[in-house]
């Protein structure tokens, strides 16, 4: 399983060179996951009440082709890998043409931070598991 979204680009995604900046591929993939986890019920006010937000690792790109503001492209997001307690994760973003055509791919690590405490979060609450147990998983999904 795994979720689809059609990007709207705009002219500040743009860097001199008239192709979408490096930054806007980590910024739209963030926004991606929130939105994903926000629609398995982690909410930023779930979050807020269980003093537990995301905290990343890793975040790395690898830049295939590039993307210019009138593209149509859609981006693919899975969870590729999960502890089985949710205290970490791996999930990848693909940036895709219509035709399927791989422009970009964005892995990130992560886990749960205690936002009170400033340490990993665990156990991971009820609650934030659940959701994350819902994320789109990758057909090679695994527990680590």
């Amino acid at each position: 399983m795994k979720s689809m979204k059609n990007l709207s680009l705009r002219w500040s995604d743009l860097d001199p060179n008239f192709h979408l900046r490096h930054s806007s591929y980590y910024d739209l993939a963030a926004q991606e996951r929130i939105e994903i986890l926000n629609e398995y019920g982690i909410t930023i006010d779930l979050m807020k009440a269980e003093n537990v937000g995301p905290v990343l690792f890793k975040e790395q790109c690898e830049f295939k082709r590039e993307i210019h503001l009138h593209s149509k492209i859609h981006i693919i997001t899975k969870l590729l890998k999960m502890k089985q307690d949710g205290s970490f994760w791996v999930i990848q973003h693909e940036f895709l043409s219509e035709d399927n055509t791989l422009h970009a791919l964005i892995k990130v690590e992560g886990a749960w931070i205690d936002t009170i405490k400033r340490r990993l979060a665990r156990p991971v609450p009820d609650a934030i598991f659940s959701g994350l147990d819902k994320f789109p998983k990758a057909e090679d999904f695994e527990f680590a």
